[in-house]
């Protein structure tokens, strides 16, 4: 029995396009890694004029370490199953 390999995504930070379109051109027909671009821009809940419930209790988005990867290298690498 064989194991699937581990599949990787490359986050590239927003302001480094050209990092991103290098990784798509090395990693072109690797079906293992996937590159995208961080689409994320701040909060996008607004202050709601009443007080309403907030069903969320955390970002589903938020992942600390891969914000701090993106800050400081302008990419980070998640392992995907």
């Amino acid at each position: 029995m064989t194991a699937t390999p581990d599949r990787f995504l490359f986050i590239v930070s927003r302001g480094n396009p050209k990092l991103a379109r290098d990784l798509q051109q090395h990693f072109h027909g690797d079906s293992t890694v996937e590159i995208v671009v961080d689409r994320r821009y701040g909060e996008r809940r607004q202050q709601a004029v009443e007080i309403v419930e907030d069903r969320r209790r955390t970002d589903r988005r938020a992942r600390p370490l891969v914000d701090k990867e993106l800050q400081l290298t302008s990419y980070a690498i998640v392992t995907l199953p």
